[in-house]
């Protein structure tokens, strides 16, 4: 944000210096009154908030925003604990409507939001005059909910929407992901291709997007901070962890003049409230370490509710350096209203406050500094994308997962992310928290830990690194996508130090990529069904069926629950302290003892027992394969 001076007055900038004066003299209310100073203007230049004045502070995006809340669109000028407000939306919003996300143009003279007028409609996306005559403007009219507009440096707009029609894996909500359009609504364009939520996006002085990543991915549950560029292009982790577990989220990211970010953090699911802290984004630490962040709030709880504490949300930074910011001084739940602070967390000081709404997601009403443009880059006769990994033995050590040993890696297995169809319950999968996926493909690695694959664009898929076995080493655990056309060459390692080079000359980037673009139809699904019964009632039935099954260990194909009691057995079952099948704890085919069993390898070789079964039931190499991948996939049953 730039500091506006006398030499930049403009004749928009008059403009806008008459149009608050006479907002100013309106028909407006009174705000509660104060401590902050009332010098928060731009050169003694008449300068104004826009924020959402709302029933519930339960608003992360529209997926919570229910259908009895009610908000508002409001300007509070100029900004001071003795400004006035107006609403800006009164007219349109009858009967349950509700407002959202406002963005200012880098002229200061519109802005622009997602509103629904009634609780029966979709979200759409508006834009409002701030200069002379209102004329709200409707964007958007789809079917679908459009939120979380931002304008473009290009005069386009990049949104949320969820029209791919999907569901996040496992919670089985709507999944919003990125869009661009021209400012007239015009040339839609889907830029992210998660399978879980894209919210909150916000343009870098850079150009390039950022937002909050649901990562979903099985076992995975954060929401790290991503960038990307405005056609979808070189999409990667600007700040946040690739780590299980307990971990770091950021939500409500906004750039400081400096560079950094200011966000808010919480360790808990879908949880946007808690302090204030700023983010170094050129920080490779995974998890980020203390050094590569400063919380200038650590009062305030980042993992647990506690009705004595005060909790922020939504920072933006004011022209002067400190931040305006939604915050709650008595519990998480309490009247969220206006207030200013310092970049250091000192003199937190209310602004604004009407103790029967929440006030949320204000915004500075000014001229700002417009981001350099990014050249799209997509080529819109190509329908596929390269991946070239440097090298997969250059890891970071605190993912939890392991660091493969020079030579162990053989191949990479390419896995596609099925997107969840409306209505499917996740039950109706597997005793699992992975969703279904298939197989696209294996590529060579070759001898410096480097591979290069051609992949169907617009698709999310993961890896698999594997051993001379064909069970897994690391199981990538998030979603990648390339555009078309695009050659994503900058992959360091697997879960490599962000930031540094692995490997200068790649044996992989002077090859041909190896071609996993198949149709559909011919992608591989390993499900326990349709791969392991077949298998079973072939080879395992003889000996594990029966009220006496070999080694008790009942292997039936009739029903039990949902699934066939074969898989029930294997999902539930341990032998020596180790569990049959392990969808838990990374490597899965590893760490199964099924896998022991049937290779003769881990425990089973230590006991100088050979492959399970043997002669003339023994498993060919190809259903050695299932069983192994089907437990790399993640052991869904359906």
């Amino acid at each position: 944000m730039l500091r506006i001076t006398r030499s930049a007055i403009t004749p928009t900038v008059i403009a806008i210096t008459k149009y608050l004066l006479l907002a100013a003299l309106g028909i407006m209310f009174a705000a509660c009154q104060g401590t902050a100073p009332d010098d928060l203007l731009l050169d003694s230049l008449p300068t104004s908030l826009i924020f959402v004045k709302a029933n519930d502070s339960n608003t992360l995006d529209n997926n919570f925003i229910g259908s009895g809340e009610t908000s508002d669109l409001f300007m509070l000028s100029p900004i001071s604990p003795n400004g006035q407000i107006k609403n800006l939306t009164a007219d349109f919003t009858g009967n349950g409507g509700a407002v959202a996300d406002p963005d200012i143009s880098y002229d200061g003279t519109k802005v622009v939001f997602s509103m629904r007028k009634t609780n029966n409609d979709n979200f759409d996306i508006y834009e409002l005059n701030l200069v002379g005559k209102p004329n709200l403007r409707r964007i958007t009219t789809s079917p679908f909910d459009d939120c979380d507009p931002a304008y473009l440096p290009n005069g386009k707009l990049v949104y949320t929407s969820n029209q791919r029609n999907i569901r996040d894996e496992y919670e089985r909500r709507e999944v919003e992901n990125l869009f661009t359009m021209e400012a007239d609504g015009s040339n839609v364009q889907c830029i992210s291709f998660n399978n879980s939520d894209d919210f909150d996006p916000f343009v870098l002085s850079d150009g390039r997007v950022a937002w909050t990543r649901w990562e979903h991915h099985g076992t995975q549950n954060r929401f790290p901070l991503f960038f990307t560029h405005p056609d979808g292009q070189s999409t990667f982790l600007l700040f946040g962890t690739h780590q299980g577990g307990s971990t770091l989220n950021f939500f409500h990211g906004r750039e400081l003049p400096d560079r950094k970010i200011v966000a808010v953090m919480s360790n808990r699911v879908l949880v946007d409230r808690g302090p204030l802290v700023i983010l170094n984004a050129d920080a490779t630490d995974d998890p980020p370490q203390s050094g590569n962040y400063t919380n200038i709030t650590p009062n305030t709880p980042y993992d647990m509710d506690d009705d004595k504490k005060g909790y922020f949300k939504y920072p933006f930074p004011l022209p002067d350096g400190r931040l305006i910011t939604s915050y709650s001084p008595n519990g998480p739940d309490d009247d969220y209203g206006l207030y200013t602070i310092g970049r250091d967390g000192q003199n937190l000081t209310l602004l604004y406050n009407d103790p029967s709404t929440h006030e949320l997601d204000a915004v500075v009403v000014a001229p700002r500094f417009k981001p350099t443009v990014i050249t799209e880059q997509i080529d819109r006769n190509d329908s596929t994308g390269v991946f070239v990994n440097q090298n997969v033995y250059f890891r970071q050590t605190r993912d939890g997962q392991v660091v493969p040993k020079p030579g162990e890696i053989t191949s990479v297995m390419v896995v596609e992310g099925i997107p969840v169809p409306p209505n499917e319950r996740n039950m109706e999968i597997g005793e699992t928290s992975f969703e279904r996926k298939r197989v696209l493909g294996v590529a060579p690695v070759y001898a410096d830990g480097s591979f290069s694959i051609r992949v169907p664009a617009n698709t999310a898929i993961s890896f698999n690194t594997l051993d001379s076995l064909g069970r897994a080493v690391v199981i990538k655990r998030n979603w990648l996508y390339a555009r078309p056309g695009e050659k994503v060459t900058n992959c360091t390692g697997c879960h490599g130090v962000r930031g540094q080079k692995s490997n200068p000359n790649p044996i992989a980037l002077n090859q041909t990529p190896t071609n996993l673009v198949v149709p559909v139809n011919q992608r591989e699904v390993i499900a326990f069904q349709n791969a392991i019964e077949p298998i079973i009632a072939k080879k395992c039935l003889p000996c594990h069926d029966g009220v006496s099954p070999a080694a008790a260990l009942g292997l039936s194909l009739s029903r039990s629950t949902n699934f066939s009691v074969a898989y029930e057995t294997l999902m539930n079952t341990s032998r020596n302290n180790k569990a049959m099948v392990n969808v838990n704890s990374v490597p899965f085919s590893r760490n199964s003892y099924l896998i022991d069993v049937l290779l003769g390898a881990g425990v089973r070789k230590t006991q100088g027992k050979k492959a399970h079964p043997d002669s003339a039931n023994a498993l060919t190499k190809d259903e050695l394969r299932k069983f192994i991948t089907w437990i790399d996939l993640g052991g869904q049953y359906r």
